[in-house]
């Protein structure tokens, strides 16, 4: 199955940096409408959104947003259904990490990594479900997949995604709704050390594009497909 994307309008979160940022520069390649949110990047995220219309978006609205702020959230809503009134493709990626054991993470880190790794993902889904026309993709982790040690928030609010992802495509068997799993990816989140961002966002792009297929709720393992 392969669906044409020129011309949809993709919302991609955490788009100023990492593998964001590729996945903004992959869809406005491919001419999609993007609506793109950063957090403390703004200056990385207005350069995104000018590369991006250089590559071919017809048009680009950049929004800042705070995951963990349900007002935050809202007022993207607003935003983006004003401009374009329908969402095709949600691409949910933002989220923290914090490189500690448990016990040296404090109520605060590990709060922050499930209200907006998991909680915010979910409420933003939650606004945006009824407007979007194809697909979710949720950004997850391999460390959903298995145990990693000094990560056990963040794996907590991966494997919380994942459940998600599989419940929700149940509820909703007209969307197609995944779980992305990159492995440890070169970006400032792990000292750029990993799998290059722009083979996620490879990834990415062929799931929306339908040349990835996936079970409904399901996983695609980034490792398992090369770039």
């Amino acid at each position: 199955m392969s669906i044409e994307l020129t011309g949809k309008t993709v919302l991609v979160t955490g788009a100023s940096i990492g593998i964001g940022r590729e996945i903004a520069l992959r869809f406005a390649a491919a001419g999609c409408r993007l609506a793109l949110t950063f957090f403390a990047h703004r200056a990385e995220a207005e350069a995104v959104a000018a590369r991006c219309l250089d590559l071919g978006a017809p048009d680009v609205l950049l929004v800042s947003l705070q995951l963990a702020d349900d007002d935050s959230v809202r007022t993207l809503f607003e935003r983006v259904i004003d401009r374009y009134g329908v969402v095709d493709v949600l691409v949910n990626n933002a989220g923290v990490v914090v490189w500690r054991p448990f016990l040296e993470q404090d109520f605060g880190e590990i709060e922050s990594q499930i209200a907006v790794n998991l909680v915010g993902l979910m409420k933003l889904t939650w606004v945006f479900l009824p407007m979007i026309s194809d697909a979710v993709i949720n950004i997850c982790s391999t460390a959903s997949l298995h145990g990693t040690p000094t990560l056990a928030p963040y794996c907590a609010s991966k494997w919380g995604v994942r459940g998600f992802t599989r419940a929700l495509a149940l509820e909703h068997p007209q969307k197609r709704i995944v779980s992305v799993h990159p492995a440890v990816t070169a970006t400032r989140m792990n000292d750029m050390q990993g799998m290059s961002p722009e083979r996620v966002a490879d990834v990415v792009f062929r799931v929306a594009a339908g040349e990835i297929a996936f079970e409904p709720g399901g996983d695609v393992n980034v490792r398992e497909y090369s770039g």
